[in-house]
């Protein structure tokens, strides 16, 4: 008989389609998932997921129970959430997802104040480009840089965020001011990846710099942080991350691009004290550095 382990093995599996990614997901090894999957295969006596060369894919046998093992997980992180949100206690893990470089300049600071006050609360600052899931419970709290779209989140607007273009004295020097109604040729840059293009400030950029070179492409805002004061070319950076390096200088380029700060919470778990308190860490840390997010404090010209 198979226990709820091993249904939630399949159901990883299943979703994400490789041992690597499942594994993640559970939060165990390559090596482990593998065994499990053994493991469940033994205990079911017939095979719910073949491999494949690009990685596992469901059996008949396995597209049969996929709708109930997905029904049972849906109960059982409901049961969870309803436990969680009854919770009174002002102690406890608390999972916050967020961007990198707002968690670590922006967040992570204004925690201090909640460990002073609340020091049982212990804060998992999960920085993923991914939405994860709060209905899953990948996450107690998300803050993100756009509106929410799962209907049973509570959700809102928490700040604004600018941006700008900014290259180092030594790349201006070499390279000149770039002509932005042209493309910017003769320019080089470093920006997003091609699949975070699509964002506000991807598009905007783009739009701008279409006859500029890429010299680094990265999807984190530390690294492009670094490349751009590097020299390797113009970037187009939030302002507050940009303030921490004085040596960059801000190029004029048009209106700014402005993305909201939105953060949510799962319904289920929007009363419990030490989500609560987190929230409102979160939303003290943003207004603390308010000027900075929207670049207002900027003393580069």
């Amino acid at each position: 008989m198979l226990d709820w382990d091993d249904l939630k093995t399949f159901l990883a599996i299943a979703r994400h389609g490789t041992l690597s990614a499942a594994a993640r997901a559970l939060k165990v090894s390559q090596t482990t998932m593998g065994r499990r999957l053994d493991h469940l295969h033994g205990r079911a006596g017939v095979v719910l997921l073949e491999r494949t060369p690009t990685g596992y894919r469901l059996t008949p046998a396995g597209a049969a129970i996929l709708g109930d093992v997905e029904h049972m997980d849906g109960a059982a992180l409901a049961a969870e959430r309803t436990l969680t949100g009854g919770d009174q206690r002002l102690a406890g893990l608390v999972r916050v997802t967020t961007v990198d470089a707002l968690a670590a300049h922006v967040l992570t600071p204004g925690l201090a104040a909640l460990n002073a006050d609340h020091p049982g609360i212990v804060v998992e600052l999960l920085t993923d480009n991914r939405s994860l899931s709060l209905a899953r419970r990948e996450a107690d709290v998300a803050v993100r840089l756009g509106r929410f779209e799962a209907h049973e989140t509570i959700v809102r607007k928490a700040g604004e965020m600018a941006f700008g273009v900014f290259a180092s004295a030594d790349y201006l020097r070499r390279y000149g001011s770039p002509d932005w109604s042209a493309g910017a040729p003769g320019h080089r840059i470093v920006r997003v990846q091609d699949d975070l293009l699509a964002t506000p400030d991807g598009r905007w950029f783009a739009e701008r710099t279409g006859k500029a070179e890429p010299a680094l492409l990265a999807n984190s805002r530390a690294v492009q942080l670094s490349g751009v004061a590097a020299g390797l070319g113009l970037g187009h950076l939030p302002c507050y991350l940009a303030e921490t390096c004085p040596d960059l200088m801000r190029i004029e380029a048009g209106e700014a691009v402005r993305r909201e700060i939105w953060m949510g919470v799962h319904r289920d778990t929007r009363h419990a004290p030490r989500i609560v308190a987190v929230q409102q860490a979160v939303v003290a840390a943003l207004e603390a550095k308010r000027d900075a997010l929207l670049g207002t404090t900027s003393s580069h010209t």
